[in-house]
């Protein structure tokens, strides 16, 4: 009577093994089917404050302004001075240009402009639709795809000698500049 008994017993232990390597399978397979999908590389160089020069048919933009880095799920921010040209010029004046907004999506090109390598429209592909998956970058505002532009990290000869000052930053602070 006791084998039958201890037998019944190692039947359960059995049963209650498999039942709980069951549910652990079944929570593993579920955890693995939560596939977080990383957010994409990108950069996004603002000039709040570029300033116009027409010299009749010539217009010129020239600015200062910042360029918002996020790789692999880290945040930066660095310095940029920023050079634009086109014939669309009507006059001849100086003023004040509105605000002007690139983003930049290759990866190639982004890691290019942190490691302080200039972004020269013409060497990249432009475009103005954001939703163009073949482009290097889309101007967001403030330029045409007709106006050439060269993109210069830092702000100074010496960052030009020495490379541009990068800061790391919350990416939560980048979040209205960053899509």
């Amino acid at each position: 009577m006791k084998i039958k008994h201890t037998r019944h017993h190692l039947n359960a232990v059995r049963v209650a093994i498999s039942v709980m390597l069951f549910t652990i399978t079944t929570i593993e397979a579920a955890k693995a089917d939560t596939v977080i999908v990383p957010e994409k590389d990108i950069a996004v160089i603002d000039i709040p404050n570029p300033k116009e020069g027409n010299l009749l048919m010539l217009r010129g933009l020239v600015g200062k302004g910042t360029a918002s880095f996020r790789i692999n799920g880290t945040c930066r921010s660095m310095p940029v001075r920023f050079v634009a040209g086109d014939f669309s010029g009507q006059s001849i004046d100086l003023g004040k240009s509105k605000s002007i907004q690139v983003v930049v999506t290759a990866p190639k090109v982004i890691r290019d402009l942190l490691a302080g390598r200039d972004i020269v429209s013409d060497t990249v592909r432009v475009t103005s639709d954001p939703a163009d998956k073949a482009s290097d970058l889309y101007l967001a505002k403030g330029l045409s795809t007709d106006t050439g532009f060269v993109i210069n990290p830092g702000r100074s000869l010496l960052a030009d000698i020495l490379g541009a000052r990068k800061t790391v930053v919350e990416c939560a602070s980048l979040s209205t500049k960053l899509p």
